[in-house]
């Protein structure tokens, strides 16, 4: 299976006989200095979206890091108006 095929799955995807079985993910990947790696530690090669409450791990990390100079970030804000607004019985509200 290619990695862009399981990338929308849900926990029921993941059930078998009953038992919820994570699936790996397909974004473990490390920024490495070592020669050839995937992703060389580069400034300004990398931007941090930080969009949902629980990602503010990922900028305490940085910080934490000294990569503030190294790393651009733009905080998304969510919107917790109607999803879909014209679709009548539709009461989705959020991301």
């Amino acid at each position: 299976m290619a990695p862009h095929e399981n990338l929308a799955r849900t926990a029921l995807d993941e059930m078998k006989d009953g038992v919820f079985i994570r699936t790996a993910s397909v974004y473990r990947d490390h920024i490495s200095s070592e020669p050839g790696a995937k992703f060389p530690p580069e400034s300004g090669r990398y931007h941090l979206y930080v969009a949902c409450p629980w990602a503010h791990r990922t900028l305490i990390v940085r910080a934490l890091k000294g990569l503030q100079d190294a790393i651009s970030v733009t905080i998304v804000h969510p919107t917790w108006k109607r999803t879909n607004p014209d679709v009548e019985g539709d009461d989705h509200c959020g991301w």
